[in-house]
């Protein structure tokens, strides 16, 4: 059996090296300088919890070995799943520091999930192995120097102040101008056509759209593996979800949109929305007659949007919120939305951009030169 970390050691290791991260006292440049690095990574989002939690697990225990994933793989190795999970997500949610991946059990997920140790991980993609190589090389180091446990609660600091910072970032606000909302509507289309990410942004956009109608909307992740019931976006009431809305950026046929109203059926919601964005997409022909005619045949409402613009005119039409009121909190809420499913912080801050008057725009981070001496790639 390996190690078992104290969950409660733990638990007062990241309230320490969070009180650390937002004083003014140095921290290891190198670990900010990595945390930075690992950040930019978007075809992994784990690494980030996986380099604070290997990090946190040695600030509890000097002899456990950090490139750890599963605790059974030798007797100085931990649950990096458990420990990440049980003490390092709730304390990111409650201290507000930002570990990039949103889900309950980051690392549970590639190119973690299927290995028992760092040193067994052969598949990964690409465009992710740089970033691999340099969180493992990191880690190499902090086992090869004999890191205290004091060495590595600086170092969590240091990576937790990277976080501390992007949390920050995603919750500023974004302030309205003084755009007319037909302005608005086209300034948005455009925005989600364009640049990268264009799928998340497309279904924060709807979020975004929904928020300035309802007062219960909730999101899921793109591709939640763990889905119970149909559509991307729900309107909740006092009497569980109204409406279920399927966010397409890709082409949708009329069997398609039959298969979702079905499915919206088979679990009683009572409203089925698609809203679908694609240049490849053949607009749905008598889209009136085909949602009449499924209302017929399934028993719920149905509404067909076929661009981001015929959405949100339908949406900013029929919300309570005045003119004024949509310009000022549009923005704001489509950039909350853009942070929650994950949107690269590059196209919110282009977003953001969209909105300030005077505000240059920060400086990206720091070119990813290699780190603790590996080279580019395995």
């Amino acid at each position: 059996m390996g190690i078992t970390i104290d969950k409660d050691l733990a638990r007062s290791a990241v309230r320490a090296a969070f009180d650390l991260a937002q004083s003014d006292r140095d921290l290891p440049e190198k670990w900010t300088h990595l945390a930075r690095i690992l950040r930019e990574a978007e075809a992994s989002r784990t690494f980030t919890p996986a380099l604070c939690t290997a990090l946190l697990a040695r600030a509890c225990d000097q002899s456990v070995d950090p490139l750890s994933i599963k605790s059974g793989f030798s007797t100085r190795t931990y649950s990096l799943r458990s420990l990440c999970h049980e003490v390092l997500v709730p304390l990111s949610v409650e201290l507000n520091f930002d570990l990039r991946a949103t889900g309950r059990e980051p690392v549970n997920n590639q190119p973690f999930f299927r290995y028992d140790h760092f040193s067994e991980i052969s598949k990964v993609r690409d465009s992710a192995r740089p970033y691999l190589v340099r969180l493992e090389a990191a880690l190499q180091e902090v086992d090869d120097l004999n890191y205290t446990c004091s060495d590595a609660l600086s170092a969590l600091a240091a990576t937790i102040r990277v976080c501390v910072i992007a949390a920050d970032k995603k919750q500023r606000s974004v302030a309205g101008s003084s755009l007319v909302e037909s302005s608005l509507i086209v300034q948005t289309e455009d925005f989600v056509n364009s640049g990268e990410d264009i799928p998340r942004k497309l279904q924060a956009c709807v979020a975004a759209g929904l928020d300035m109608v309802y007062g219960n909307v909730k999101s899921r992740r793109l591709n939640d593996p763990s889905r119970d019931v149909p559509g991307d976006v729900h309107v909740f009431m006092s009497d569980g979800i109204q409406l279920a809305v399927e966010v397409r950026g890709k082409s949708v046929s009329a069997q398609e949109l039959e298969q979702f109203v079905r499915s919206v059926a088979n679990v009683d919601i009572p409203r089925a929305s698609l809203v679908v964005d694609a240049a490849n997409h053949k607009r749905i022909s008598n889209e009136d007659l085909l949602a009449l005619s499924l209302e017929r045949k399934y028993g719920r409402l149905v509404k067909i949007n076929e661009s981001v613009s015929s959405f949100l005119r339908d949406a900013f039409a029929w919300s309570s919120r005045s003119a004024v009121e949509i310009l000022l909190e549009f923005p704001d809420a489509m950039y909350k939305r853009m942070s929650e499913i994950e949107v690269r912080q590059s196209e919110l801050d282009l977003w953001a951009d969209l909105f300030a008057d005077d505000s240059a725009r920060e400086t990206s981070s720091e070119a990813a030169d290699v780190l603790f001496g590996v080279d580019e790639a395995r």
